[in-house]
Protein backbone atom coordinates (compact mmCIF):
# COMPACT_ATOMS: atom_id res chain seq x y z
CA UNK A 1 0.00 0.00 0.00
CA UNK A 2 0.88 3.48 -0.93
CA UNK A 3 0.42 6.29 1.34
CA UNK A 4 1.73 10.00 0.73
CA UNK A 5 2.42 12.95 3.22
CA UNK A 6 0.13 15.87 2.66
CA UNK A 7 2.97 18.51 4.12
CA UNK A 8 5.76 17.06 1.54
CA UNK A 9 4.45 15.11 -0.57
CA UNK A 10 6.87 11.79 0.20
CA UNK A 11 5.94 8.52 -0.91
CA UNK A 12 5.81 5.66 1.12
CA UNK A 13 5.18 1.88 0.90
CA UNK A 14 3.65 -0.27 3.76
CA UNK A 15 2.69 -3.36 4.24
CA UNK A 16 -0.75 -4.18 3.71
CA UNK A 17 -0.81 -6.51 6.83
CA UNK A 18 0.28 -4.11 8.76
CA UNK A 19 -3.21 -1.73 8.64
CA UNK A 20 -5.59 -2.31 11.08
CA UNK A 21 -9.29 -2.98 10.57
CA UNK A 22 -11.61 -0.42 12.04
CA UNK A 23 -9.55 2.13 12.90
CA UNK A 24 -7.59 4.83 11.76
CA UNK A 25 -3.79 5.20 12.69
CA UNK A 26 -1.92 8.33 12.76
CA UNK A 27 1.75 8.27 11.32
CA UNK A 28 4.76 10.64 11.46
CA UNK A 29 6.56 11.46 8.12
CA UNK A 30 10.27 10.72 8.82
CA UNK A 31 10.94 13.33 5.83
CA UNK A 32 9.36 16.26 7.25
CA UNK A 33 7.72 15.45 10.54
CA UNK A 34 4.52 15.89 9.07
CA UNK A 35 1.01 13.78 10.34
CA UNK A 36 -0.19 10.94 7.90
CA UNK A 37 -3.20 10.04 8.34
CA UNK A 38 -4.08 6.10 7.58
CA UNK A 39 -7.82 4.65 7.17
CA UNK A 40 -8.25 1.71 7.78
CA UNK A 41 -8.25 -1.39 5.33
CA UNK A 42 -11.39 -2.67 4.08
CA UNK A 43 -12.01 -6.61 5.12
CA UNK A 44 -11.02 -8.76 2.73
CA UNK A 45 -12.57 -12.22 1.31
CA UNK A 46 -10.73 -14.51 3.28
CA UNK A 47 -12.07 -12.03 6.34
CA UNK A 48 -15.15 -11.94 4.94
CA UNK A 49 -15.60 -15.92 4.43
CA UNK A 50 -14.28 -16.73 8.12
CA UNK A 51 -17.28 -14.61 9.49
CA UNK A 52 -20.07 -16.93 7.36
CA UNK A 53 -21.48 -19.81 9.09
CA UNK A 54 -19.20 -22.69 9.31
CA UNK A 55 -19.76 -26.00 6.85
CA UNK A 56 -20.92 -28.95 8.13
CA UNK A 57 -17.61 -31.74 9.02
CA UNK A 58 -14.17 -31.03 10.27
CA UNK A 59 -12.77 -27.88 9.12
CA UNK A 60 -9.27 -26.99 9.31
CA UNK A 61 -8.36 -24.18 11.64
CA UNK A 62 -8.83 -20.69 10.22
CA UNK A 63 -5.84 -18.92 9.84
CA UNK A 64 -5.39 -15.93 12.23
CA UNK A 65 -3.69 -12.78 11.41
CA UNK A 66 -1.24 -11.45 13.64
CA UNK A 67 -2.56 -9.14 16.36
CA UNK A 68 -1.25 -5.21 15.00
CA UNK A 69 2.01 -4.19 16.04
CA UNK A 70 1.81 -2.17 19.18
CA UNK A 71 4.91 0.03 17.16
CA UNK A 72 2.26 0.24 14.23
CA UNK A 73 -0.17 1.27 16.65
CA UNK A 74 1.29 4.17 18.10
CA UNK A 75 1.77 5.64 14.35
CA UNK A 76 5.66 4.66 14.25
CA UNK A 77 6.16 2.91 10.88
CA UNK A 78 9.03 1.61 9.16
CA UNK A 79 8.57 3.72 6.26
CA UNK A 80 10.71 2.60 2.91
CA UNK A 81 11.13 5.51 1.03
CA UNK A 82 10.53 6.17 -2.53
CA UNK A 83 11.58 10.01 -2.71
CA UNK A 84 14.29 12.12 -2.00
CA UNK A 85 14.36 14.25 0.93
CA UNK A 86 12.11 16.87 1.34
CA UNK A 87 12.77 19.92 -0.62
CA UNK A 88 10.28 22.19 0.15
CA UNK A 89 11.97 24.52 2.84
CA UNK A 90 11.83 28.26 1.84
CA UNK A 91 16.03 29.19 1.56
CA UNK A 92 17.25 32.00 2.65
CA UNK A 93 17.14 34.12 -0.57
CA UNK A 94 13.78 33.95 -1.04
CA UNK A 95 12.88 34.38 2.58
CA UNK A 96 15.15 37.79 2.28
CA UNK A 97 13.20 38.67 -0.46
CA UNK A 98 9.94 38.34 1.33
CA UNK A 99 11.54 40.37 4.61
CA UNK A 100 12.45 43.21 1.65
CA UNK A 101 8.96 43.51 0.73
CA UNK A 102 7.46 43.35 4.32
CA UNK A 103 9.71 45.69 5.56
CA UNK A 104 8.51 48.25 2.68
CA UNK A 105 4.94 48.03 3.57
CA UNK A 106 5.67 48.65 7.47
CA UNK A 107 7.52 51.39 6.54
CA UNK A 108 4.65 52.89 4.55
CA UNK A 109 2.08 52.09 6.93
CA UNK A 110 4.36 53.46 9.61
CA UNK A 111 4.52 56.46 8.15
CA UNK A 112 0.94 56.67 7.74
CA UNK A 113 -0.17 55.60 11.19
CA UNK A 114 3.22 57.42 12.84
CA UNK A 115 2.01 60.48 10.98
CA UNK A 116 -1.56 60.90 12.33
CA UNK A 117 -0.01 59.50 15.94
CA UNK A 118 2.33 62.79 16.16
CA UNK A 119 -0.81 64.66 15.15
CA UNK A 120 -3.23 63.64 17.64
CA UNK A 121 -0.75 63.96 20.14
CA UNK A 122 0.49 67.35 19.44
CA UNK A 123 -3.27 68.51 19.34
CA UNK A 124 -4.03 66.85 22.27
CA UNK A 125 -0.96 67.81 24.80
CA UNK A 126 0.21 70.80 22.96
CA UNK A 127 3.73 69.79 22.52
CA UNK A 128 5.84 67.50 20.28
CA UNK A 129 7.68 66.15 23.31
CA UNK A 130 7.61 62.62 23.36
CA UNK A 131 6.30 62.21 20.24
CA UNK A 132 9.07 60.17 18.74
CA UNK A 133 9.13 57.90 21.38
CA UNK A 134 5.44 57.40 20.94
CA UNK A 135 5.85 56.34 17.56
CA UNK A 136 8.92 54.37 18.20
CA UNK A 137 6.32 52.20 20.53
CA UNK A 138 3.52 52.63 17.86
CA UNK A 139 6.42 51.02 14.91
CA UNK A 140 6.96 47.84 17.18
CA UNK A 141 3.61 46.83 18.09
CA UNK A 142 2.42 47.98 14.27
CA UNK A 143 5.51 45.06 13.20
CA UNK A 144 4.50 42.51 16.28
CA UNK A 145 0.78 42.45 14.95
CA UNK A 146 1.87 42.40 11.19
CA UNK A 147 3.78 39.64 11.33
CA UNK A 148 1.86 37.44 14.19
CA UNK A 149 -1.83 38.09 12.97
CA UNK A 150 -0.82 37.30 9.76
CA UNK A 151 1.02 34.05 10.22
CA UNK A 152 -1.18 32.62 12.40
CA UNK A 153 -3.96 33.52 9.77
CA UNK A 154 -5.21 30.97 7.30
CA UNK A 155 -2.61 32.59 4.26
CA UNK A 156 -0.27 31.44 7.12
CA UNK A 157 2.39 33.96 6.12
CA UNK A 158 3.00 38.13 5.54
CA UNK A 159 2.08 39.37 2.15
CA UNK A 160 6.20 39.34 1.39
CA UNK A 161 5.85 35.60 2.05
CA UNK A 162 2.44 35.09 0.05
CA UNK A 163 4.25 37.38 -2.38
CA UNK A 164 7.08 34.51 -2.63
CA UNK A 165 5.06 31.81 -2.39
CA UNK A 166 5.99 30.61 1.20
CA UNK A 167 4.13 29.66 4.58
CA UNK A 168 5.31 29.45 7.80
CA UNK A 169 4.37 25.92 9.55
CA UNK A 170 4.55 24.25 13.09
CA UNK A 171 6.84 21.44 12.92
CA UNK A 172 4.26 18.72 11.71
CA UNK A 173 2.98 20.83 9.01
CA UNK A 174 0.54 23.11 10.18
CA UNK A 175 -1.10 26.08 10.84
CA UNK A 176 0.37 27.99 14.46
CA UNK A 177 -1.47 29.80 16.65
CA UNK A 178 -1.02 33.54 17.13
CA UNK A 179 1.01 32.88 20.37
CA UNK A 180 3.89 30.71 18.51
CA UNK A 181 3.93 33.49 15.78
CA UNK A 182 4.34 36.14 18.63
CA UNK A 183 7.11 33.69 20.51
CA UNK A 184 8.74 33.76 16.95
CA UNK A 185 8.53 37.49 16.28
CA UNK A 186 9.97 37.89 19.70
CA UNK A 187 13.05 35.35 19.04
CA UNK A 188 13.99 38.12 15.87
CA UNK A 189 15.29 40.16 18.74
CA UNK A 190 18.06 37.64 19.92
CA UNK A 191 18.60 36.70 16.06
CA UNK A 192 19.34 40.31 15.28
CA UNK A 193 21.28 41.20 18.93
CA UNK A 194 23.97 38.01 17.91
CA UNK A 195 25.14 40.05 14.90
CA UNK A 196 22.19 38.87 12.52
CA UNK A 197 23.61 35.48 12.81
CA UNK A 198 20.51 33.67 14.10
CA UNK A 199 19.23 34.64 10.51
CA UNK A 200 22.18 33.33 8.44
CA UNK A 201 21.52 30.11 10.27
CA UNK A 202 18.93 29.65 7.92
CA UNK A 203 21.36 29.28 4.74
CA UNK A 204 23.20 26.64 6.90
CA UNK A 205 20.58 24.26 8.67
CA UNK A 206 19.35 21.54 7.14
CA UNK A 207 15.44 22.37 7.54
CA UNK A 208 16.60 26.12 6.50
CA UNK A 209 15.80 27.32 10.29
CA UNK A 210 16.71 30.61 11.83
CA UNK A 211 17.35 30.49 15.71
CA UNK A 212 13.97 32.29 16.24
CA UNK A 213 11.97 29.72 13.89
CA UNK A 214 14.22 26.82 16.02
CA UNK A 215 12.94 28.67 19.07
CA UNK A 216 9.59 28.66 18.09
CA UNK A 217 9.31 25.36 16.81
CA UNK A 218 8.10 26.48 13.32
CA UNK A 219 8.87 25.99 9.65
CA UNK A 220 9.20 28.67 6.43
CA UNK A 221 8.23 26.06 3.82
CA UNK A 222 7.19 26.85 0.27
CA UNK A 223 3.26 26.53 -0.85
CA UNK A 224 2.08 23.83 -2.85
Amino acid sequence: MKIVCPTCNATYKIPDDTIPQGKSVVATCKKCGGKIVIEPRAETRSDQTSQAEPLSGPQPPAFQQPPFPPQAQAGAFQFIAEQDAFKGYAGFWKRFAAFIIDALILMVCGLVIGGFIGFVYRFTAGTSAGAGALGNLGGIILGWLYFAIMESSSTQGTLGKMALGIKVTNLSGDRISFGRATGRHLGKIISTFIFLIGYLMVAFTSRKQGLHDMMAGCLVVTRK
